[in-house]
Parts: C-alpha cells; sequence; structure tokens
C-alpha cells in the first residue's frame, strides 16, 4: 500500500527518489505519548545489528529513532551523510516502506560557549544530510549558560519543525547536590525559560542515575524513577516528556515501568555493540566483564573470535580496554564489514530478537499506524 509522503523538507531534497519513510521525530513521540508507548532509540556504532533491528522493526509494526552522537563521529565510521545513507539504503534493501523512523542527531554536546560555532556547523550538517530529530546537550556547562547555548543553537531547528531534545545535568555526573541528579525546580527554570525564548523541546534528557556504557566491577543501574516522575511532573505545563539515555543494563521490567514516569524515549547503544561484538551479557544486557575490565566474548556470538582477540590485543595495546573498547569501531570498521555471512546472519538473528523484545518491553508494537496517524495531524 502506498502512502503520501509525509518526509520533512530536509529529507525529501536528499533523498527525491526515497520511498522509505524517514519521517519527523515529533509524530514518533506524539503517537507514543497518544498510546502509552516508548520510542525505542538505537545508538549505532556499526553496521552489523542494524539489518536485525529494521526487520524487527517492519515484522512488528514497531517505530524506531536511528542515531548518533557527536563523540560517536569521531571513533566510528560514519559521517554525518553516511550515516543517514546507510540507514536509509537499509531500509530500502530490506523493503520498509510501511513502518516510520527518525534519525536523531544524539548528544550534540556544547562544552563551553567557545564549542557554539563549531556545534551550529554540525547541526546545520545534519539537517542537510536528513537528520528529522536532534538533541543539544549544552549539560557541562553551569545552567544560565546551557540555556543561552541552547536556545541559540535550537533556532534552525525549531524554524525547520523537526523534533528537539535538550539536556539539564550532565548524564553520568557525580558533582553537585543529590550525586549531581537533576532537580525538579531546575527542569521547570530551564523549560520555562527555553519556551519564553521562543524554543519549545519536545524531551528533556536528565542526570537520574544511568551512566553512558557498561557498569563494571559492583557498579549497578540505579535509575531513580521517583526522582524522573517529579522532574516530570514540574514541567507538564508545557508537555514535555523524559528522554531516558544509559539504558543498558536496565531489565525488561524496569524499562516497561519508564512509561509511568514520563519517560518517553529510551537510548539503548552499548548493548547492540555487546551483541556484534558477540560479549556474553547477563539478563539485563549488561557485559560480564573481569577484574581488568576484560570482556568474556561467545565463541557462537557475534563476530569471529579471531577478530575480537586482534581486536582486543590493539585495545590493550592502545589503552582502550574498559568502555573504550568502543573507539575499536573505527580502525577495524573494515574487518567488521567484511566478517563472512555466517557471522554477519547469527548478529543479525540475534539483534532481530532483542530488538523485539525491547518493542515488547517498550509497548511500541504497532504503533506504526498511530505514527502515520499523527503525520497526517501534522501535515
Amino acid at each position: 500500500m502506498s502512502r503520501k509522503d509525509y518526509r520533512p523538507e530536509n529529507v525529501k531534497k536528499r533523498f527525491p527518489d526515497s520511498v522509505v519513510p524517514l519521517v519527523n521525530g515529533k509524530a514518533l513521540l506524539k503517537a507514543a505519548k497518544k498510546h502509552k508507548a516508548m520510542i525505542m532509540a538505537t545508538n549505532i556504532r556499526c553496521r552489523l545489528p542494524v539489518e536485525g533491528i529494521v526487520r524487527a522493526s517492519m515484522a512488528t509494526g514497531a517505530p524506531v529513532m536511528y542515531e548518533i552522537a557527536r563523540s560517536e563521529l569521531t571513533y566510528t565510521e560514519f559521517t554525518p551523510a553516511s550515516f543517514v545513507d546507510f540507514i536509509v539504503k537499509e531500509n530500502e534493501r530490506l523493503g520498509n516502506t510501511q513502518v516510520p523512523f527518525a534519525i536523531h542527531g544524539d548528544h550534540i554536546t556544547v562544552k563551553s560557549p567557545e564549542d557554539k560555532e563549531p556545534v551550529a556547523a554540525l547541526i546545520a550538517e545534519e539537517m542537510e544530510a536528513g537528520y528529522t530529530s536532534f538533541a543539544i546537550d549544552a549539560s557541562h556547562m553551569e545552567n544560565e549558560l546551557n540555556l543561552a547555548a541552547t536556545s541559540e543553537l535550537a533556532r534552525p531547528i525549531v524554524a525547520a519543525g523537526l523534533s528537539l531534545e535538550v539536556e539539564l545535568g550532565e548524564i553520568g555526573a557525580k558533582s553537585g547536590s543529590a550525586e549531581g541528579f537533576t532537580q525538579p525546580d531546575e527542569a521547570e527554570w530551564f523549560i520555562r525559560n527555553l519556551t519564553e525564548k521562543g524554543v519549545h523541546p519536545d524531551l528533556l534528557a536528565i542526570n537520574n542515575g544511568s551512566i553512558h556504557g557498561t557498569y563494571f566491577g559492583t557498579a549497578q543501574e540505579g535509575i531513580q524513577l521517583d526522582l524522573t516522575l517529579e522532574i516530570w511532573k514540574a514541567i507538564q505545563p508545557w508537555e514535555v516528556d523524559i528522554a531516558q539515555h544509559g539504558i543498558t543494563g536496565t531489565s525488561l521490567d524496569k524499562i516497561t515501568s519508564f512509561i509511568n514516569y514520563g519517560i518517553r524515549k529510551g537510548n539503548v547503544g552499548t548493548f547492540w555493540q555487546n551483541v556484534a561484538f558477540g560479549f556474553a551479557m547477563n539478563q539485563n544486557g549488561n557485559a560480564i566483564t573481569t577484574e581488568d575490565k576484560g570482556y568474556v566474548k561467545r565463541p557462537y556470538r557475534g563476530i569471529p573470535d579471531e577478530l575480537w582477540q586482534e581486536m582486543w590485543a590493539w585495545a590493550v595495546e592502545t589503552g582502550n580496554v574498559g568502555g573504550n573498547i568502543k573507539k575499536a569501531n573505527l580502525p577495524f570498521a573494515g574487518k567488521l564489514n567484511a566478517i563472512a555471512a555466517q557471522y554477519k546472519e547469527r548478529i543479525t538473528a540475534h539483534a532481530y530478537e532483542e530488538a523485539v523484545r525491547l518493542f515488547e518491553a517498550t509497548h511500541s508494537i504497532g504503533l506504526a499506524d498511530a505514527v502515520w496517524a499523527e503525520l497526517e495531524a501534522m501535515a
């Protein structure tokens, strides 16, 4: 069944002949809000898990946000444009014309006022490339500086009518009040002042106890849902929802409960790397690690053992053990892309099953029809 072309103008310009439904992230979020669901956002650091995720999305009718952070652009093979090209071409190759998806610029990080110029250039580059959702992250700076940078940098996104996420409280930070957690009064101040400046975000990312990446040693997932709900309530005058970062290592039951605490988008990143590399994981998806921050590789999962051994030797030699194993994605991109079909197939099968489980947990099965309805209403 053919549908009307609801793609944003930047996508139509970049891909005039494409029929895959790369749409405004706002439509996904509105549908999730209306139907008490959550959108799974997948950080993609290498190509290997994507086929399984796309196939699972098509099979279940669950929309996805495919995303890449500013930092990930420095240690993966992707540029802003090549990332969109790959996601679009995979959806085309697999025949997806019915399940809408978005492409999200995750953690477009501004660490100082002097950083605004290159960040503005990156946002412009991502808009031209066909991104349909953006996360401006100025949380590394004091709140006033965060507000000033976010309101300035968001202008072109707001003008284009695309989805916007902002951040208050650096994810994983431990300094300041309550272990650096975002506070409800701060959130209310931040969103109120942004909207007064003409910037009305769809999502607020907060520091509520999550971290990015793997939990090592005795560290455990500690997302504070009661605090999250208080923050969500504080920003309801503007109908802004919460973006939950750092979901890897969180139980599916807890992920499902997120929906009741104002969380509308959940970022899953390191988990897909674990699937691709073939790491042993506990039932919450956290990699099983050794005392020296090494990993347990399953011979029946992921990439060939020989390639993993080569990557680990590189990590030890270059000091990229522990969470920095992510930096192997760039120097080994060619070898990762060239693995034999049997390894690609088992990664695809594993990614498919895990994506289905996450779609079930986020109540996003069959949400595609609701996204189409939102797109029609927005047109």
